[in-house]
């Protein structure tokens, strides 16, 4: 992989894994997150950009890797439109330019993954897996990019199930929001392309979870209740 990233490079899967691994070279652990996530489980959507999530100690040092790396920083300071961005993976995110239309944006992980317990992959792991990994769908037509090449096997993403888990959680989080909109479409985009396939089965859900999203699914207005009671302990637990 080359350690230097031109700002004039298409947005593509070797860009992407470029990007992880000089991350991960430089001792940052990440996840792939945001749209180029939903198209690895097969959702067809438009990518503008690339999205990382990374421990919030080493945040600081993953844009200063990127930055060396030849990404250009952000000028544009509050007149940025990514900065004043009311979608929620980008709001939230520090970033660096592709180009003018592109970010490369760095996430948290307390801002988006906080119940994973680690970024560590290894064969007993359920929650991590290789943007590669063969049970990913691949690409089909009028789906999303499905699996990246072998080759690329070092880019990592939450498992859909946890991924879905997240989601619910930001769902909760950003209640009666802008935010709030945003966290359901992916839970629908999540029904409509993934559910029941070989990477996600409601029954592979947490207990907590599965009320809400099994309502959800049926259509049934009680998915609100369910939502308010996950909430409510939530709010609850972390008092």
């Amino acid at each position: 992989m080359s350690t230097l990233i031109s700002c004039d490079q298409d947005l593509d899967l070797d860009l992407i894994g470029s990007i992880s691994s000089l991350l991960s070279t430089a001792g940052v652990p990440n996840l792939l997150w945001g749209e180029c996530l939903l198209t690895v489980y097969g959702v067809p959507t438009i990518v503008d950009g690339v999205s990382f999530v990374v421990p919030d100690a080493l945040l600081e040092t993953g844009l200063s890797t990127l930055s060396h790396a030849g990404l250009a920083s952000c000028t544009q300071d509050a007149q940025c439109p990514f900065v004043n961005s009311v979608i929620p993976y980008l709001a939230t995110a520090q970033h660096l330019h592709l180009s003018d239309d592109l970010v490369l944006s760095l996430h948290r992980k307390s801002d988006t993954l906080w119940e994973l317990p680690d970024f560590e992959i290894d064969a007993n792991n359920e929650d991590i897996m290789s943007a590669a990994d063969t049970r990913l769908p691949p690409a089909i037509l009028g789906r999303g990019e499905g699996r990246f090449p072998p080759r690329l096997s070092g880019v990592r993403i939450p498992s859909a199930v946890r991924y879905c888990e997240a989601i619910i959680l930001l769902l909760c989080r950003d209640h009666e929001s802008l935010r709030e909109h945003y966290w359901m479409a992916i839970l629908t985009y999540l029904l409509e392309y993934v559910d029941e396939t070989e990477i996600f089965q409601e029954n592979w859900l947490r207990e907590d979870y599965r009320p809400f999203y099994g309502a959800m699914k049926q259509g049934d207005r009680k998915m609100f209740l369910h939502l308010r009671t996950l909430r409510e302990g939530l709010i609850q637990s972390s008092a």
